[in-house]
């Protein structure tokens, strides 16, 4: 027989993966219960789900540092989310922990992101103070447990407890409405720790590399960076592309050897220690997020694009909220058990920066 079974998958991780991977087998169930896939593993399933999910294409036209509808060659929501994903398979493999998981975990890291990154965000937590608040790693869960609920069972993609557990990192704002199973909140799987490395890894090197392609600031200011510099000595070369690429390789490398000493040195049957980067590492990474906050995310073009993106969450969500007939009759349905501010909340969280600029064009200054 040549074709791999689901069991023969599940047999392998057994083998290969490190004391602190999950097996599938391990995954902890999911709400609704489901016979198992011939082929794929529970979380090769989960995988799955979140990329044929509306939320995730929706990703494609929100934005992650310059605005999306600005050119077509920045890095969006979706592209960066594919980005940490091939970084986390590649890291959790070399460590021995489960890549599918890992995967899994990065391509839904993000679908809780309202339009116009960060500063939506906040506008959101803003106008849902006592409501419950807004957080996109909170929503994240919401949608994969609720609102992405294509075949009506009322559990959403009916994800396993181990990938549902993974998007709930960082805080969650107190009234936030989760799933009754994940309260209290349990403990996280090492490959959750592995996309939240990659998931900076990601942004410090392609923001880097936006950054300079928006022309917010140049090659010879980013020499300045001691981590430009190791990156440039290792490429060999002055091409900018390569030097970017060499920023992610050594953040990579350095993590997958911090990572490896972490886990080998800690006692097998205990939780999964902490990881991070090495020492010095971890001081170059900070100075480059510190330089890309200064001359990239608090730069006047990049704060006018994405204030007036705010400016307008909040216009609309007054809008809405002294008129909820105008909303769309899938959220109407859900005014009566979430709440009117909860409904609003999720609906204005799924837009794109595209559709909310069609939804208050006449907010247009």
């Amino acid at each position: 027989m040549v074709w791999l079974r689901r069991e023969d998958h599940e047999d392998r991780e057994l083998r290969w993966l490190c004391p602190w991977g999950l097996p599938s087998r391990s995954a902890g169930g999911r709400r609704l219960p489901e016979s198992e896939d011939p082929l794929r593993t529970a979380f090769q399933r989960d995988r799955d789900r979140v990329l044929h999910a509306t939320a995730f294409r929706r990703l494609q036209h929100k934005t992650q540092v310059v605005a999306a509808f600005e050119g077509d060659h920045y890095r969006s929501r979706m592209t960066h989310s594919l980005e940490v994903a091939q970084m986390a398979r590649s890291v959790a493999r070399a460590l021995r922990c489960n890549d599918d998981l890992a995967e899994a975990i990065a391509l839904a890291h993000d679908l809780g992101h309202p339009p116009f990154g960060h500063v939506g965000e906040e506008a959101l937590d803003a106008a849902m103070q006592g409501h419950g608040g807004f957080r996109h790693n909170a929503q994240g869960s919401r949608i994969v447990d609720y609102l992405e609920d294509r075949y009506g069972h009322g559990h959403g993609l009916n994800l396993t407890l181990a990938l549902r557990r993974s998007l709930l990192k960082g805080r969650v704002p107190d009234g936030f409405p989760l799933s009754p199973d994940l309260q209290p909140r349990g403990a996280i799987p090492v490959e959750a720790q592995i996309v939240d490395l990659c998931d900076r890894v990601a942004y410090l090197s392609h923001d880097l590399d936006d950054g300079l392609r928006a022309g917010l600031f140049t090659e010879a200011d980013a020499a300045q960076l001691r981590l430009w510099q190791q990156a440039r000595q290792a490429a060999g070369s002055d091409n900018r592309q390569r030097i970017v690429s060499e920023v992610a390789s050594l953040l990579i490398h350095d993590l997958v050897g911090a990572a490896d000493a972490a886990l080998t040195a800690a006692a097998v049957g205990d939780p999964p220690p902490r990881l991070h980067h090495s020492g010095p590492m971890q001081v170059m990474a900070q100075q480059l997020l510190e330089y890309l906050r200064t001359h990239f995310y608090r730069s006047p073009r990049v704060l006018t694009v994405m204030n007036d993106g705010a400016r307008r969450i909040r216009g609309l969500f007054d809008r809405l909220r002294a008129q909820p007939d105008r909303l769309p009759e899938s959220a109407r349905l859900r005014l009566d058990r979430d709440g009117p501010e909860r409904a609003i909340c999720d609906y204005i969280a799924g837009m794109t920066d595209r559709f909310l600029h069609r939804a208050t064009a006449d907010l247009d200054g």
